[in-house]
């Protein structure tokens, strides 16, 4: 090793070490200190105002109930069910929650997202729910209970209209890339599997020739009282009932600011609200008792108008669901239909009292009566299936009801 080479070595060891400026460093240490601090702050304010802000029961803006405070038990606790529910009732009771829920809708339409909570925001302003594969159990135990109730009833007339959904017949509004399962092709699937004495009504071609008219909501699931008119015309051919024109009626507009349920699960909000009409008979034939049983409540209209002014205004039909109505009509029909039924039915039964002296509800979500005993003692004549696809593919309410558990 040279001599140069040790004294250059030397000259590097003993070179002074470069210092870092203290004053550089103090500032670092300030601004973490301080930012630590703003972000307790921040935790701290919004544990605070959870903690003793008033609690909601309700959200308008979500239109449906909101989870509770639930009490605590050991059981509960081992069981999971107690976390699961807390969790949504921290969440459901966050601070200001409907701003929050507003401005993530708001950043995903910046950045082009065009689904919120299964819900697609559509071409022409079109909420349309997403459509999941059916759970196959559900419906094959629905099948099984259907058809078991058309051999206990024979001598009963029974038909079946599964409506498909918008999602299905609008399926050209989806936003690009949106994946579209083949609603139809399960609906023609399950209805091979209908005992032949259940009359199937396919309202699917019917509802894609009208498809440029109003049958969606744009904001809410349900048809409109024109999808559900030109449904009633494919059912009435079916059914071998004079089927009536649009001309037989008088179209009222009720409410031209409707903002229905997809618009509130979703957080999107349609550039105009959907109008709200109902159909009513030139020929007065419109006349009739509605007894809603559990309820003890007796009327002589088909429409609750109170419920216009509520966010949900589609409860202006029948104002909404309930285990069991009785509807006696003018008809001199001699003849009594009973439906098993989602809330699609609602904005249909209007078209059917012409036909009909006595038409009865039964929601299976609400009903626990005895459905062998409301057969025998109403003397029903046909039988009616009326479901949207969505609700149908995943009900497990229906079959418990017909096979009377």
């Amino acid at each position: 090793m040279t001599e140069a080479y040790k004294t250059k070595n030397r000259n590097i060891k003993n070179r002074p070490k470069k210092q870092k400026p203290k004053h550089k460093h103090k500032l670092g240490k300030k601004y973490c200190i301080s930012l630590s601090a703003l972000f307790i702050c921040y935790l701290a304010f919004f544990v605070a105002v959870n903690t003793f802000s008033e609690k909601r029961t309700f959200s308008e803006t979500e239109n449906r109930v909101l989870q509770s405070k639930p009490t605590f038990s050991i059981e509960k606790l081992l069981e999971g069910r107690f976390i699961g529910k807390y969790e949504d009732y921290k969440v459901d009771q966050f601070y200001n929650r409907d701003f929050w829920n507003d401005v993530k809708v708001k950043t995903d339409k910046l950045l082009l997202k065009k689904e919120s909570k299964g819900v697609y925001l559509g071409k022409d302003d079109y909420l349309l729910e997403q459509f999941d594969k059916p759970n196959e159990e559900n419906v094959a135990n629905n099948l099984k209970a259907i058809n078991s109730f058309a051999e206990r009833y024979n001598n009963v007339k029974q038909y079946m209209l599964i409506s498909p959904t918008a999602v299905n017949i609008l399926s050209t509004n989806l936003p690009m890339a949106a994946p579209a399962i083949d609603q139809q092709e399960y609906i023609d699937n399950y209805v091979k599997k209908l005992d032949s004495s259940i009359s199937f009504v396919d309202t699917y071609t019917t509802l894609l020739e009208h498809k440029k008219e109003d049958i969606f909501y744009k904001s809410d699931h349900h048809w409109t009282s024109l999808g559900a008119f030109y449904s009633y015309q494919k059912l009435a051919d079916v059914m071998d009932l004079s089927v009536k024109d649009s001309d037989d009626y008088d179209i009222e507009l009720v409410s031209n600011s409707f903002e229905g349920a997809l618009a509130s699960k979703s957080g999107y909000r349609t550039k105009q609200k959907d109008k709200v009409k109902v159909y009513i008979p030139k020929d007065e034939n419109d006349k009739v008792v509605v007894n809603y049983e559990e309820e003890q409540k007796r009327t002589a209209t088909l429409y609750e108008s109170e419920k216009l002014e509520e966010k949900d205004k589609y409860q202006v039909f029948l104002g909404g669901n309930h285990p069991l109505v009785k509807i006696n009509t003018a008809s001199t029909s001699g003849k009594t239909l009973l439906i098993f039924k989602d809330s699609y039915a609602n904005s249909f039964v209007p078209f059917l009292t012409s036909h009909f002296s006595k038409i009865i509800l039964i929601d299976p979500r609400y009903y626990y009566e005895d459905i062998d005993e409301l057969m025998k003692s109403e003397n029903v004549d046909e039988v009616l299936y009326l479901y949207n696809a969505n609700t149908f593919f995943n009900d497990t309410t229906l079959a418990p009801v017909l096979n009377n558990e």
